[in-house]
């Protein structure tokens, strides 16, 4: 390697180097800058927050004033990150606050600049942009854009659809299952256990009427929400509906079923039912299963037992074997275990 090849590369690894610093300082000094741009947003944020809910009468605070301040800390259009960090104090603080003073933020929000922040992106073409905005809308619970939010509630994109679906139960609470049997999308399971815990934190009181309604749904997806939702409100009145579908076709509804079930004590017309259907379920596992329910909720139904030990699979007859001989009836176990055997055989 000659002398300027070597100079050159000295001089490529140098620029490279001071391009490196370059970087480093410039990221410190933007990190410490937006440190104290979002610092003092906070600040301004918690003070109008803190004289909006207990307004002096005689200097009150209003929207223009409230604009004004948020403007000065960098809270302005075209300043798109300082509007989003807005945003998720906004959030962030509503989730927080309760009662009377809970409206007033509500009613707060409704009004200030960054809230057509979130409204702007549901309009949109990107999915991301689109759920975002939604989300937004509906954790600041602001219902008045309820019309524009469900149009997305069939939406081709998963996450759209999930998120304006979530919006629906937000700001219709029990009414929003009155749209499920006519969704045509399926709504996953992480979904159906948002949508299921959104009811219980915002509307604890169940509306039988809407569930009823929505008992009309085809769909398997919706049948699993339904029983879920029984299962979380512990609607003992309803439980004749996941009863229903212990023999359903569907592997999914079975299991769905057969889980919510297991929160239920049962009556006994209910449970000699359930024993009926147990030679329906075709899958062994769930047979297994719906056998540890009716043992644990139930006596001892002999009959019921002994038809099930000299009939099915054999993992099921030993489970079956094993409740007997721990209830008592070791000699109808012996007796079964006997007669597996030739009568030319080890026993006569």
């Amino acid at each position: 390697m000659n002398e300027e090849i070597l100079i050159f590369l000295i001089k490529i690894a140098s620029i490279i180097l001071v391009i490196f610093w370059i970087s480093i300082a410039y990221s410190f000094f933007y990190r410490k800058k937006r440190f104290k741009i979002r610092h003092k947003i906070e600040l301004t944020f918690a003070e109008i927050v803190s004289q909006y809910l207990y307004n002096d009468p005689n200097d009150p605070l209003d929207i223009r004033k409230i604009q004004h301040a948020l403007e000065e800390v960098g809270v302005r259009p075209g300043e798109k990150k300082n509007i989003q960090y807005l945003i998720r104090l906004m959030i962030r603080t509503q989730r927080t606050i309760l009662g009377r003073n809970y409206h007033k933020l509500k009613n707060l929000y409704a009004q200030i600049q960054p809230y057509g922040a979130s409204f702007s992106k549901i309009s949109g073409i990107g999915w991301y942009k689109k759920a975002q905005g939604i989300r937004e809308i509906y954790e600041m619970d602001q219902s008045q854009y309820l019309d524009n939010i469900f149009k997305f509630r069939n939406h081709r994109n998963i996450y759209v659809r999930r998120e304006a679906q979530i919006a629906l139960v937000v700001f219709m609470g029990w009414e929003s299952l009155r749209f499920l049997p006519y969704l045509k999308r399926k709504i996953t399971l992480w979904q159906q256990i948002k949508i299921v815990e959104k009811l219980a934190d915002l509307y604890p009181t169940p509306e039988l009427n809407w569930l009823h309604k929505a008992y009309k749904t085809d769909k398997l997806f919706g049948k699993k929400l339904l029983m879920r939702i029984i299962r979380k409100f512990q609607l003992h009145e309803e439980v004749d509906f996941i009863i229903q579908h212990l023999k359903h076709p569907d592997y999914e509804v079975r299991e769905t079923a057969i889980y919510c079930i297991q929160t239920f004590a049962v009556s006994d017309e209910r449970m000699n039912y359930i024993k009926h259907l147990y030679d329906s379920v075709s899958n062994p596992v769930q047979q297994a299963q719906l056998l540890e329910y009716i043992h644990g909720n139930s006596e001892i139904d002999l009959d019921f037992y002994m038809k099930n030990l000299y009939e099915g699979n054999d993992d099921l007859k030993l489970k079956i074997a094993e409740i007997l001989w721990n209830n008592g009836y070791k000699e109808k176990v012996q007796e079964f275990y006997y007669q597996q055997y030739p009568k030319n055989g080890l026993y006569v």
